[in-house]
């Protein structure tokens, strides 16, 4: 569990097709003091994003989605309107820098630890 949350929980919103995979990753997020939001594609979770922008800290999104777009794109139409928003971008056929949308952004690929999840998002979040 990953300790010394500020007073506000951090806000993430979590964009991931297999249903499992997102109930999984956003249990273990709130299970460590994360508010979070979800979205089974792409156009919901900026859908999320574009209503409560000001108060997301972070985007953990797969790449392959059903849709207009991928989360790569998502995470691109989101930086635009908050070019610092950490992203965790993760896929389990693709490979990509850290550095694929400038700071505060991260890539793990698929299979990864999902005890890991909240501290990578905590660290780009850097709080």
């Amino acid at each position: 569990m990953v300790d010394d949350f500020p007073s506000r929980r951090l806000r993430v919103v979590v964009a991931e097709d297999e249903a499992l995979t997102r109930l999984a990753v956003a249990d273990e997020l709130r299970d460590n003091g994360f508010d979070v939001r979800e979205a089974s594609n792409a156009e919901e979770a900026l859908t999320v994003l574009e209503s409560e922008m000001a108060q997301v800290d972070a985007l953990f999104t797969d790449i392959d989605m059903p849709g207009s777009m991928n989360g790569l794109e998502l995470a691109l139409r989101a930086r635009q309107h908050r070019p610092r928003l950490s992203v965790l971008v993760t896929s389990g056929k693709h490979k990509v820098s850290d550095d694929f949308v400038l700071t505060h952004s991260r890539f793990v690929a698929k299979p990864y630890d999902i005890s890991d999840i909240a501290k990578i998002i905590h660290d780009l979040v850097g709080r």
